[in-house]
């Protein structure tokens, strides 16, 4: 018996240590480029074009940040312009997404409709994001100019919201079909309507849902380089993805403020995940259908 426990732990312990051992791999992979990323920006630009990199800064500097004329962060930038106009298109195409995707949603996960009849309409409805960008780029350009919104926000607006309407959709609708529709008939027999039923009972239950929901599409629309430079032409309307590539010119690349620039726009995405990182998991929602 000693012997078998003794062998059973020790299977335990190269169990762990190879687990670890690949979530350690997986997160160097991961990591690494946002790693380099970042000390790049610290870097001096002598040691940026010395034949030699290393994997920390030999000489620290802010330069590439605080510099009265280089810096990203100085009034000469129009880093901050672009900072402010991807949190513009971030946040209200995330809300009409959520706002339009969880009604839609809702309505698939709870009505019988003859053109969802077996799930029909729901896959129609994801085969819009299941194109590539680049196809409809132009289709997109000839509307947005013949409507006059190009090099506008409201462009932006339009086409980030009905490029990740379908995927909010998907999303929402697998967190409405968890919640039993016991719950808002009942508050319909004590006389709620449905849509109060459905903001007062139902929207709190998938509040996680739409947590998860809501990272993910401003992830998309943070990161999104194609629409947005095609569409944006000024400085002034740009967003970060097509304004850091700026910093890529015909003569040169400035690895030192495109590194920079890239850190700082990576940093808000990451608090917000942060802070609502405990929202992930869907126990609350699955807690109060299963209690």
């Amino acid at each position: 018996m000693p012997q078998a426990k003794t062998g059973m732990k020790a299977r335990r312990i190269r169990e762990d240590a190879l687990r670890y051992g690949m979530l350690f791999f997986i997160c160097l992979v991961v990591l690494f480029p946002l790693y380099w990323m970042v000390i790049t920006s610290f870097k001096t630009q002598r040691e940026l074009f010395s034949g030699t990199q290393t994997f920390f800064p030999s000489n620290f500097t802010l330069t590439y940040y605080l510099d009265p004329l280089e810096g990203v962060l100085s009034t000469n930038s129009p880093f901050l312009g672009f900072f402010f106009n991807s949190m513009i298109v971030s946040f209200f195409s995330t809300m009409f997404c959520l706002i339009i995707g969880s009604l839609a949603a809702y309505s698939l996960a709870r009505f019988e409709i003859k053109l969802n009849k077996n799930d029909r309409l729901s896959f129609f409805i994801l085969t819009a994001r299941m194109l590539p960008p680049i196809v409809i780029i132009v289709p997109m350009y000839l509307i947005m100019q013949q409507l006059g919104l190009l090099n506008t926000h409201w462009a932006m607006l339009i086409v980030y919201t009905g490029f990740n309407l379908p995927f909010v959709v998907w999303m929402m609708k697998a967190f409405f079909q968890e919640i039993p529709t016991e719950l808002e008939e009942s508050a319909m027999v004590d006389g709620d309507s449905r849509m109060k039923a459905f903001y007062k009972i139902i929207l709190p239950l998938v509040g996680p849902g739409l947590v998860a929901t809501s990272i993910f599409t401003i992830i998309l629309t943070w990161n999104e380089f194609l629409f947005a430079m095609f569409l944006l032409n000024s400085a002034d309307m740009m967003t970060l993805p097509p304004g850091i590539a700026n910093f890529i010119t015909q003569y040169e690349t400035n690895w030192g403020s495109l590194t920079a620039a890239a850190t700082l726009a990576v940093i808000p995405v990451v608090i917000f995940s942060f802070f609502v990182q405990k929202h992930l998991v869907k126990g609350m929602t699955l807690g109060a259908v299963k209690g």
